[in-house]
């Protein structure tokens, strides 16, 4: 089976001498495809006719400006509003420094307090709290998580220097 690359390959040349015998007996057997080859030299020939034209001077440098300002343009747009990181941080510390806040404020809260407040039934979750492996525990996960997010937005920041000193 003839393929139109496989024609293209035939006449450029690029044929090994097994396949281009096959290629040459399927056209044989096949006239319609000889007239495909021949509107393919047909399109070489015209290609080879053109006239070359030497670019002006500069015309690479200007190129390849304008793909970088392309590039760092389409790079701001996407990294605008990235310092969401810096904020989730900080929103986070936040959150742990107030969870400790309470944790220790319920530890010195006295045993009895001035009213009394009805009993609801309800999991008591000051004892799962005040398990030791389980408050160190969260605070190692944060301070993954956070070391994390550092990481990523110092990337980023790297990233976006490298393109500006490329300007």
């Amino acid at each position: 089976m003839l393929t139109d690359d496989l024609l293209w390959d035939y006449a450029d040349g690029f044929l090994a001498a097994d396949e281009k015998t096959r290629v040459e007996v399927y056209l044989r057997q096949h006239p319609e495809w000889q007239e495909r080859l021949d509107a393919i030299m047909a399109e070489k020939r015209a290609f080879h006719a053109l006239p070359l034209e030497k670019p002006k001077p500069g015309f690479s440098d200007r190129v390849m400006a304008a793909w970088a300002a392309e590039t760092h343009a389409n790079f701001v747009a996407t990294s605008k509003g990235k310092d969401w990181i810096v904020y989730l941080i900080s929103a986070v510390l936040g959150l742990f420094i107030c969870a400790a806040v309470v944790v220790a404020g319920m530890q010195s809260a006295p045993a009895q307090l001035p009213v009394e407040l009805p009993e609801v039934p309800a999991y008591n979750w000051g004892k799962v709290f005040d398990n030791q492996i389980l408050q160190f525990g969260l605070f190692f996960v944060l301070a993954l998580i956070t070391l994390k997010f550092v990481e990523k937005y110092l990337e980023q920041r790297k990233m976006l220097e490298k393109l500006n000193a490329h300007r």
